[in-house]
């Protein structure tokens, strides 16, 4: 149930709907541009880190912070920013080979800062 609320993850199934009245909130369906997918998107799927998809969504929109920031990005770095979701199905080392093969094929600031 992760979102983005003025771009911090926040659990949308806690967090009532008066209290983003006046926000920004961004879904995973807000992702992608002109029916592309969004590189991290792109990432999940080509290294197939993803079985029931019910966790995907909080997982893109958990990482999406560090997309959008210039921090340089480690496996400890996502790993600390999916450790509010949870994942049975595929175990957590796809979703962070994803997001680090994500963060260093560019796009942002390679992994790097400016």
């Amino acid at each position: 149930c992760t979102v983005l609320v003025n771009g911090q993850p926040t659990r949308s199934c806690i967090t009532l709907a008066v209290q983003a009245r006046t926000c920004e909130v961004d879904t995973v369906e807000g992702l992608g541009e002109d029916q592309e997918l969004d590189p991290l998107q792109a990432a999940f799927i080509d290294n197939r880190a993803f079985q029931c998809g019910f966790c995907t969504p909080g997982m893109l929109m958990a990482l999406r912070p560090l997309w959008d920031s210039a921090e340089r990005v480690t496996e400890d770095t996502v790993r600390q920013a999916i450790c509010g979701n949870v994942c049975r199905c595929t175990g957590y080392q796809p979703i962070v080979r994803a997001a680090l093969d994500a963060f260093s094929s560019g796009g942002r600031h390679g992994g790097k800062k400016p």
